[in-house]
């Protein structure tokens, strides 16, 4: 298999670079040029919003961003103040969870802080990114739903006309749609970050995820089910 795989990547580097997508495993870039545009994206597990220009070219009027870290988040309100771009861009600090109130520990990890996380590194992660690990230090939060979190923003998904939303927050994704409820439902895209092996202690796995999502509707446009990434990135689509 690996073989295969070296072989596969080989093939591709003598396409030329905007050919590339077409033979990638995720048709996420496809997917979402033949869709767009999408007007509302709600981004959970911001960072410092590096996908900004890109949900813009996608046709986003608006943006809401919500990062849990205190230091990222200062970060990215810089980053979103200093834009002058096409889209509404709303902010919010919130460790996002399955429910209002509810008492967390937050780990921080060395870097960016991009894989900070409520759950602690597995083996599995150590092996995969040997440079990034745990600082040690932990912040203790208070959960909030992301219903509440639109709810005080004065966004309804179910009034654009193709909302999306995007989860990011390194194992944490089935609690945050776990508090959404049926408000899911009200979301035509949805990008999660998945795992098929562990990660994070205690974090979601990808059938877990997949399971709840085809539940509500939604299926997997990205990845055909044998290609999804052992981590990383697919999108699903409800209706249509």
């Amino acid at each position: 298999m690996k073989v295969l795989k070296g072989l596969e990547r080989g093939v591709k580097r003598l396409v030329p670079r905007h050919w590339r997508k077409y033979f990638r495993a995720s048709k996420y870039e496809l997917v979402m040029q033949r869709l767009a545009p999408v007007d509302l994206i709600v981004h959970v597990g911001a960072h410092w919003a590096e996908d900004a220009d890109l949900y813009e070219s996608y046709g986003a009027k608006t943006v809401l961003w919500v990062e849990a870290d205190p230091d990222t988040y200062a970060r990215l309100r810089e980053v979103l103040s200093a834009r002058q771009g096409t889209a509404r861009h709303l902010h919010e600090c919130a460790l996002v969870s399955a429910s209002d109130g509810e008492a967390l520990r937050f780990h921080r990890f060395n870097g960016d802080g991009a894989s900070s996380s409520v759950y602690g590194a597995t083996d599995t992660y150590r092996a995969r990114f040997p440079d990034s690990r745990e600082t040690g230090e932990v912040i203790e939060m208070t959960t909030r739903s992301l219903a509440q979190i639109l709810a005080r923003h004065g966004i309804d998904p179910a009034a654009a006309t193709r909302p999306m939303l995007v989860l990011d927050v390194q194992g944490h994704e089935l609690s945050v749609l776990t508090g959404l409820g049926a408000g899911v439902e009200a979301f035509e895209l949805l990008k999660c970050e998945v795992s098929r092996v562990p990660m994070y202690e205690g974090g979601a796995m990808f059938d877990d995820i997949d399971a709840h999502l085809r539940a509500h509707g939604f299926r997997l446009v990205s990845h055909a089910y044998a290609r999804v990434p052992r981590h990383g990135d697919v999108l699903y689509r409800r209706g249509g």
